[in-house]
């Protein structure tokens, strides 16, 4: 795929520089195929469509389950926060003092 389109900027650069009539451009390498084209390209259907729908179930199924890590997280840092202070609040009444320890 890379070939392919440093092919075609090559072309293109030819058909430029005999438009212009200079030379100066053709002599020059094309520069590299930046990262975001080769990933779009990846992606384009022959028919210049997007491929779309993979792209989307991609994202949706990434984002569920970085919402579900992110949930599982909060619920297990929530349970040792509550019984974390219920074991001050038990040991602190069995001494007869009370601070606060918050989470």
């Amino acid at each position: 795929m890379e070939q392919k389109l440093l092919a075609e900027k090559t072309k293109k650069k030819l058909e430029e520089a005999a438009q212009s009539g200079s030379i100066d451009s053709v002599m020059d390498p094309p520069s590299p195929i930046r990262r975001h084209v080769k990933w779009k390209m990846a992606r384009t259907k022959k028919t210049g469509e997007m491929k779309t729908k993979e792209i989307t179930e991609k994202i949706v199924s990434h984002f569920q389950l970085t919402i579900r890590i992110i949930f599982q997280n909060f619920v297990n840092a929530m349970y040792n926060c509550v019984f974390s202070m219920q074991d001050s609040f038990e040991e602190q009444a069995t001494q007869g003092s009370f601070v606060h320890h918050g989470c």
